[in-house]
């Protein structure tokens, strides 16, 4: 006799089985990012953003500046009326990190500190928690991006705490673009 050819609903089961299996490995590998990997986006996004903002500087002779609060960032234009916020391009306003994500401005004992008339300025402003792009007039920028293609020397420093673990990177330059990531601490 004859068996006829075809699966068995047993067979058709454990397809389906195996398929589901493989299918929520992968939804949830990449659904889950880790803290590593989000660190890294937001280092990322920063370095795009600011490297347009400084080519922008030099082939459109403007000068930009970097605002830097502790969660978030900012960049801004200088005009005839002084420093101001900016509306277009949308990645020049006030980016949000998300939470557990700290920003930590270096500007000091950077190479050329001494020499940057820049640093003889007196920053009186306190230090921002918030950036208020409501307010008409932005605090004075920290680094400059100039028409020349100067940029001010600067670390700034990504911290991401979540879970007992801390995760660290730094970027910045001495004077030109492309910005460079600096150490990548894990504690």
């Amino acid at each position: 006799m004859r068996r006829a050819a075809g699966f068995t609903l047993l067979e058709v089961m454990l397809v389906i089985l195996l398929i589901g299996i493989l299918v929520s490995t992968v939804v949830l590998s990449f659904g889950n990012d880790s803290v590593q990997d989000r660190l890294d986006k937001e280092v990322n996004r920063f370095q795009q953003v600011f490297q347009h903002f400084a080519e922008t500087a030099e082939l459109q002779q403007q000068e930009w500046g970097l605002v830097v609060t502790a969660n978030s960032y900012a960049f801004v234009l200088y005009s005839d009326d002084g420093w101001q916020w900016v509306e277009t391009p949308t990645a020049a306003a006030a980016y949000q990190l998300p939470s557990g994500l700290l920003l930590q401005l270096e500007l000091e004992g950077l190479p050329g500190a001494e020499q940057n008339l820049l640093s003889e300025l007196e920053f009186d402003t306190p230090e921002l928690t918030e950036l208020a792009e409501t307010a008409a007039e932005p605090p004075l920028p920290k680094v400059f991006m100039l028409s020349s293609g100067e940029i001010s020397p600067f670390r700034l420093q990504f911290r991401w705490r979540e879970n007992g673990e801390t995760l660290e990177q730094t970027v910045g330059t001495d004077f030109s673009i492309p910005l460079i990531r600096f150490e990548l601490g894990n504690r």
